[in-house]
C-alpha cells in the first residue's frame, strides 16, 4: 500500500461529521504530544530558577498574599473609572452630530470647466454610459456617441437612431 492512499488528498469530498472527527482527533493527539514535553519543561525551568521566583513573589501561599489581589481590584477599579468618564465625555462632546459632512453638488458647466471641456460636450457625456473621448490637434475635447447612448434632446426612438448614426 502506498503512502498517498492512506493520506486523503480531497478532504472537501469527506463528510462533514468525518472532517469534524478527524479534527477531534487530530487535537488529542497534539495534546498528548505537547504533554509528554511537559516534565521535560519543568525540570528545565526549574533548574534555570523559576521555582525559587515562584517562592520569592509568595504565590506558594495565596490565602497569605491577599494584599496583592487588593491592589489589583484597586487598579481595575480606576481603569474602569477612567474609561466610564472618557466613554461619557465622548458621548456628550459627539451625540448628536454628523460624523461626515456631505459633498457640495458640482454642476455641469463647472464640471466641463474642470476637464477641459464645452458645456455642451460635458452634457453628452453626463447622458451616455459609453463615451469616445477624442482630442484634436490644439488639444479641445471632442466625444463620439456610441450608437447605444440616446440622443439628449429626442425622446422618439426614430429620432435616437438617426441622431446616434449622425
Amino acid at each position: 500500500m502506498k503512502a498517498e492512499a492512506i493520506v486523503i488528498q480531497r478532504p472537501e469530498r469527506q463528510r462533514p461529521v468525518q472532517r469534524v472527527l478527524f479534527g477531534f482527533i487530530t487535537v488529542i493527539a497534539w495534546v498528548i504530544w505537547a504533554s509528554l514535553w511537559l516534565p521535560l519543561l519543568t525540570a528545565l525551568a526549574w533548574a534555570i530558577g523559576l521555582g525559587d521566583i515562584y517562592v520569592q513573589l509568595n504565590l506558594g501561599h495565596p490565602l497569605q498574599s491577599g494584599g496583592d489581589l487588593d491592589i489589583v481590584l484597586y487598579a481595575a477599579v480606576i481603569c474602569v473609572v477612567i474609561f466610564c468618564s472618557w466613554s461619557a465625555y465622548n458621548h456628550l462632546r459627539f451625540s448628536g452630530k454628523q460624523k461626515r459632512r456631505g459633498n457640495n453638488p458640482v454642476s455641469t458647466a463647472e464640471t466641463a470647466k474642470a476637464i477641459g471641456a464645452s458645456l455642451d460636450t460635458a452634457l453628452i457625456m453626463q447622458a451616455q454610459r459609453r463615451s469616445v473621448v477624442q482630442f484634436t490637434e490644439d488639444g479641445f475635447m471632442s466625444v463620439t456617441r456610441t450608437p447605444l447612448a440616446p440622443a439628449l434632446s429626442s425622446g422618439k426612438p426614430g429620432e435616437r437612431e438617426q441622431s446616434a448614426q449622425g
